[in-house]
């Protein structure tokens, strides 16, 4: 278990920064980036062109320097894996977990991985955020598999539609298991070592259905 959390997550030199929403100029960017090697690529990873264009106008209006798109539609496995997994910065966004979930191949997943154990911070906002637990509520499938870089936890960006009966839903499915809500305009930063913050507005819940059944522990770490 990483630190004092009811959760671990993926050992690296990098951070996963789980977002509750995507935002213009926000906070949790302006971090992201400040996190990270001013000489390093960034890369976005998004659900549609257009929501990929807009992400990196704005990062680079917070000062970032210029970084490229990643084509998972790329047929050439070599050359997906090098651009994702020599990026210092990679931001996925999806308003639909699902879509993107489906366009993630066992490659780009491999990628994502090697990127943060060699330093990279992976910023997953709204709907991709809910991706990167050990389950997941899916639209389609309901309770299914996440990519589980986050073990023992499900996440639920409110962005995405998740509300409080899903959160209790989960309880009554899953034992033993963090369900982690994130309110737009806050984050949760899991660093190396252990390492835990609240990033933005901190508005985020973790509900520990077999440890703590009628509380709700506000994450206060960072």
């Amino acid at each position: 278990m990483s630190g004092q959390a009811p959760f671990s997550w993926r050992a690296g030199a990098g951070w996963l920064v789980l977002s509750g929403s995507a935002h213009p100029l926000s906070e949790i960017r302006a971090l992201a980036l400040s996190r990270c090697n001013p000489g390093a690529d960034v890369a976005c990873i998004a659900q549609t062109d257009v929501m990929g264009d807009a992400l990196m106008d704005d990062l680079a209006e917070l000062g970032a320097p210029a970084g490229y798109h990643i084509d998972l539609a790329e047929v050439d496995n070599n050359l997906l894996y090098e651009r994702i997994a020599s990026a210092g910065l990679i931001v996925l966004a999806a308003r639909c977990a699902d879509s993107l979930r489906r366009a993630l191949s066992q490659m780009a997943v491999h990628a994502l991985k090697q990127a943060l154990a060699g330093g990279a911070l992976l910023l997953c906002e709204g709907a991709a955020a809910e991706l990167f637990g050990e389950r997941r509520l899916s639209a389609a499938d309901g309770l299914t598999r996440g990519l589980n870089f986050v073990h023992g936890a499900v996440i639920l960006p409110t962005s995405a539609g998740h509300n409080v009966q899903a959160t209790r839903w989960l309880q009554s499915q899953l034992s033993e298991v963090a369900v982690i809500r994130l309110q737009p305009g806050s984050a949760l930063a899991l660093g190396p070592g252990g390492q835990m913050e609240t990033w933005g507005n901190r508005d985020i819940t973790i509900r520990i259905s077999a440890l703590q059944p009628q509380e709700l522990a506000r994450a206060g770490a960072g």
